[in-house]
């Protein structure tokens, strides 16, 4: 992921919680799986969600309505 960098410190527990939705979500059979989408979207939650922001059981369903948006598989 080149040249990103975030405004504050990640916790293991805030970045295992953004993998997991990550790694979820891009598991999905409708998520394109290039790796530009897979990159842009983790640059999307990086982005969207700084450190100590992100909460899993509140932005789920936000995060997925976007994923699905904007990552969908052409024909998905």
């Amino acid at each position: 992921m080149g040249n990103y960098t975030s405004k504050g410190t990640f916790e293991p527990d805030e970045l295992g919680a953004l993998k997991s939705v990550f790694d979820e979500l891009t598991a999905q059979p409708w998520f394109d799986a290039s790796d530009d989408a897979r990159e842009s979207f983790a640059k999307y939650l990086f982005e969207t969600f700084p450190a100590v922001t992100f909460d899993p059981v509140k932005h789920r369903s936000i995060i997925e309505a976007s994923a699905r948006m904007f990552y969908t598989r052409d024909g998905a």
